[in-house]
């Protein structure tokens, strides 16, 4: 409780006069004390009449989980167990990142003995872990100038979650798999789906397999081999570094990376690979590879949490911890790549055996709009797409799949542009 500070103020100034007026024998200071001392009067007599109540303050949210875009219904109730009050106003703190979209979080009315005061309004909150911290209650006198505040710590938390989008079906080929039956093709015979082969027929085999056009061609018998489908390891690798993002106005590439990295592992998961996540810049915030839906639950609630760092041992795409991947699994990259030097870091990890995928947020969209319409913008922006063309024909060249992505679209899209989707084609 935090009680009005007007009144000390009012009697210090009143007796700074009278004194001043007295010792200087001045009529013009005494009656400048007049005012101040009939409105300390008042006050006082206001502060003895101020009913005291007894409050207390509670908040409720709808959910503490939430996807990005989705609404979030809070309600806060205060009651009192005490006087009654004539008038009270009641002020809800709004996290920051967060706006009202439905109701009010104030209000300002009598609060009677026992009863209550209940608020409910709705609010819209971007990506992060969101923190709603205190009520401020003030309570005013039914005749003069007095008032209390009175403060109440509510600390409720929502994590909004980035929006995940369904993405096509993308054809992997990872070098190494495991043992457990999945969605990647292991380039092996065993049981599958899609034809592998053919050999001779021996002794045991499954009649329902003979190749009868074989049969009618060389006059043998021959059966039909499928290839395996296996469970590998998906490493989503999220690009956070503050340097290599462009912001201009309200719009970034961080916030659409981060969907789409939102997006991949989500898909993959779905698929029945296990997947791990990396963010890389500020530091390490790994997730060993994992698959499930509790898994998918951590990865979004870190993702959640991202953020864009800067940080000195981070600066190059070049200190990514290669001996914490798991060998011979498939990475994928979702980042502006900016500079030159990220496109040998992919060159290296295919390399070293892995596969990889990189989803490139293209920025010259953003980067355009805050450059002067000019020619020399126009050079400028030809020569950075030309080194982007280049840069691409490299990893290409190397074995590394590109998916250029402008960040205004959908990166389902990109990945049909890019005919990841058709089985024909192969990240290898």
């Amino acid at each position: 409780m935090h009680a009005d500070r007007r009144y000390p103020t009012a009697v210090l100034f009143a007796a700074a006069f009278l004194a001043a007026g007295l010792y200087g024998r001045s009529s013009s200071l005494l009656l400048l004390s007049v005012p101040l001392l009939v409105y300390a009067a008042s006050h006082l007599l206001s502060h003895a009449l101020l009913r005291r109540p007894l409050l207390d303050a509670t908040r409720s949210l709808s959910s503490g989980r939430i996807v990005e875009g989705d609404a979030l219904d809070v309600t806060l109730s205060v009651t009192n167990r005490g006087q009654a009050v004539a008038c009270a106003a009641v002020l809800d703190e709004v996290p920051g990142g967060a706006t009202v979209v439905d109701g009010d979080a104030s209000f300002c009315g009598p609060l009677g003995s026992g009863g209550a005061i209940t608020i409910e309004y709705r609010l819209l909150a971007g990506r992060g872990l969101h923190e709603q911290g205190g009520v401020r209650v003030w309570v005013w006198a039914r005749f003069g100038l007095s008032l209390e505040e009175y403060r109440f710590d509510c600390p409720t938390f929502v994590s909004v979650l980035p929006l995940i989008e369904k993405l096509p079906r993308m054809a992997i080929r990872p070098r190494k798999t495991h043992a457990f039956v999945g969605p990647v093709r292991a380039r092996a015979a065993g049981p599958g789906v899609e034809l592998f082969g053919s050999r001779a027929y021996a002794p045991g085999d499954d009649v329902r397999r003979l190749n009868w056009r074989a049969f009618a061609r060389h006059g043998r018998l021959f059966v039909n081999e499928y290839e395996q489908e296996r469970m590998t390891d998906v490493i989503v690798i999220l690009d956070v570094r503050a340097s290599v993002h462009v912001r201009e106005g309200g719009e970034s590439t961080f916030e659409p990376c981060c969907r789409a990295a939102a997006s991949l592992a989500a898909h993959f998961v779905r698929e029945g690979n296990r997947v791990g996540f990396l963010m890389y810049g500020r530091f390490l915030d790994w997730i060993q590879p994992a698959g499930g839906r509790f898994h998918l639950e951590k990865i979004l609630a870190s993702l959640a949490k991202a953020r864009p760092a800067r940080s000195d041992a981070f600066q190059d795409l070049a200190q990514l911890p290669i001996q914490m991947l798991p060998s011979g699994s498939q990475i994928v990259i979702v980042s502006p790549l900016s500079r030159t030097e990220d496109a040998r870091v992919a060159a290296k990890l295919r390399a070293r055996g892995y596969s990889v995928l990189v989803i490139y947020a293209d920025s010259l969209g953003l980067e355009r709009e805050s450059l002067p319409d000019d020619p020399a913008r126009a050079l400028a922006l030809r020569i950075r797409r030309l080194e982007m063309q280049i840069d691409f024909q490299v990893m290409e060249s190397l074995g590394v799949h590109v998916v250029p992505w402008n960040v205004r679209q959908s990166l389902g899209s990109a990945i049909r542009a890019a005919r990841l989707d058709q089985a024909e084609r192969r990240i290898h």
